[in-house]
C-alpha cells in the first residue's frame, strides 16, 4: 500500500502544507483494496464506540442499528444488518474512525505520516447513494483522503476562518464564518487519487450514484496554541503569575510583566526544544507484530533480507543524534545516529543494505544491534525494498 506523492517532502511543506489543496491523479494502486477489504475493516470496529457512526439526516442514534447482546456472559455488541443495508440503499454513508490495527490502512497512514512527520487517524467512509456525507464543512486537521473504490466528488470552498483548532468546528462557527457562496474545486476522485485539503477549506464530498469507498487520514503536529499552553503550566514557580486579580487599574502593570516573562520564556530555544520533546514523548505509532522474527528462540538476529523502518513516523531528534521512543529520549553514538537517519529517508531498505553501507567495522555487532531495536520496536521490518 504504497503512495507516489509526485513530490519531494520539503515541496510539499513550502508550496501546499496548511496552504493550498492538491489532487494526485493516480498515486496509489487501488487494485490492492477489495470490498471484502472494506467489509472485513467494518466488521473489526467497535460498532458501540462513538468514532463508529452511521450518517442518514444527520448521525443516526446506535439502537436503530446496533443490537447488544449477552454471549456466554460477555456483553457484545453488533450491527444489525437488515437496517445498515436499508440505510445504505436510502444514501447512508457508513463511517468508523480512530481506524487502528489493519494493516493496509495502516500503510497508507504510515505513508502519510513518513511523509508529513505528523501522528496520522485514520477514517473510513463508505456509500452508495447520491447523498452528501455531511453537510458542507471545515475539518480541524489536515486530510489526505484515498479514494480506493468508486468515484467522489468534492466541492472545495476556500477558507473562511483560516486554520482553526480543533475546538473551532465549523458547525459553531458558521454564523461568523460562512462558507464562501461559489466554491473554487469541483473535482471527481476516482480510484487510485490522492487528495490533500489543509484544515480550514470547506468541502462537501458527494457520493455519485455507485459503490465508492475512501479514507481519509488526518495528520496532527503541535500547534502554537499548545506551545502557549505549555508554556503558562511551566511557569508556575513564577510568582507574577499566581498573583490574584482584582481591577484593570491595579493590574495592568503585573499583565504587562506577565506578558515579557511569557515573551521570554517562548523564545528561549531550550524551551521550545523540551516541549517537542514532550509532544513526541505523547505519541505512540503503530507497528506490526512481528512473532515469526522476534518471538522464536531459534531465530538470534533479523534476517538478513528484511526491509526496516523506524517505527515513529516522525524523526524527531535524529538531527541531534537522539530519537524519542516511547516516551524515553534515546541518545545513539554518532555513527549509529546516521544509519538511522539514513534508514528514516529509505524506509524498506533490507538489513544486507545497511550492513554494507555502514561504517561500522564489526558488522556482526552491528546486524546484532539492528535486531535489538527491532525488538525494542524502535524499528520495525517490513517487506525489503518497499518504500512509502
Amino acid at each position: 500500500m504504497c503512495i507516489n506523492f509526485g513530490l519531494s517532502r520539503a515541496d510539499f511543506r513550502q508550496q501546499y502544507q496548511e496552504k493550498q489543496p492538491l489532487l494526485i491523479k493516480g498515486a496509489v494502486d487501488p487494485a490492492g483494496f477489495t470490498w471484502g477489504d472494506v467489509n472485513t475493516l467494518f466488521e473489526r470496529c467497535n460498532v458501540a464506540d462513538d468514532s463508529f457512526k452511521l450518517a442518514y439526516e444527520g448521525i443516526r442514534p446506535k439502537h436503530e442499528y446496533v443490537e447488544r447482546y449477552l454471549d456466554i456472559g460477555t456483553l457484545r455488541h453488533r450491527l444489525v444488518k437488515p437496517v445498515v443495508y436499508a440505510y445504505m440503499r436510502k444514501g447512508a454513508t457508513l463511517i468508523a474512525n480512530k481506524i487502528k490495527h489493519e494493516p493496509k490502512v495502516s500503510a497508507f497512514a504510515r505513508a502519510v505520516g513518513e511523509f508529513t512527520g505528523r501522528q496520522v487517524v485514520s477514517s473510513a467512509y463508505a456509500a452508495f447513494g447520491r447523498r452528501s456525507s455531511f453537510r458542507c464543512h471545515w475539518d480541524t486537521r489536515d486530510v489526505f483522503a484515498i479514494q480506493l473504490i468508486g468515484r467522489k466528488r468534492w466541492l472545495v470552498y476556500p477558507p473562511s476562518l483560516e486554520s482553526p483548532l480543533h475546538t473551532q468546528q465549523s458547525r459553531d462557527y458558521e454564523d461568523r464564518y460562512p462558507c464562501p457562496s461559489a466554491p473554487c474545486m469541483d473535482i471527481v476522485l476516482e480510484p487510485g487519487d490522492v487528495f490533500y485539503l489543509p484544515r480550514g477549506w470547506w468541502h462537501d464530498p458527494l457520493p455519485l450514484g455507485e459503490g465508492c469507498f475512501h479514507l481519509a487520514l488526518g495528520t496532527f503536529p503541535a500547534y502554537a496554541a499548545d506551545y502557549l499552553a505549555w508554556s503558562v503550566r511551566q511557569m508556575h514557580d513564577c510568582l507574577a503569575v499566581r498573583r490574584s486579580l482584582d481591577h484593570w487599574t491595579q493590574d495592568q502593570h503585573l499583565m504587562a510583566d506577565i506578558g515579557l516573562l511569557v515573551s521570554e520564556f517562548v523564545q528561549a530555544p531550550e524551551n521550545y526544544q523540551r516541549f517537542m520533546e514532550q509532544f513526541h514523548a505523547g505519541k505512540r505509532d503503530e507497528a506490526a507484530l512481528a512473532l515469526e522474527h522476534f518471538g522464536d528462540p531459534a531465530k538470534d538476529l533479523v534476517d538478513e533480507q528484511a526491509g526496516l523502518q523506524l517505527r515513529a513516523h516522525s524523526s524527531y531528534g535524529l538531527e541531534q543524534d537522539y530519537l524519542i521512543h516511547d516516551g524515553k529520549k534515546l541518545v545513539l553514538e554518532p555513527r549509529i545516529a546516521d544509519l538511522m537517519r539514513r534508514i528514516a529517508e529509505s524506509p524498506g531498505l533490507p538489513v544486507s543494505t545497511w550492513l554494507e553501507q555502514s561504517p561500522v567495522e564489526d558488522k556482526q555487532l552491528l546486524r546484532e544491534l539492528l535486531t535489538q531495536f527491532c525488538r525494542q520496536e524502535v524499528l520495525a521490518v517490513s517487506d525489503p525494498a518497499v518504500t512509502m
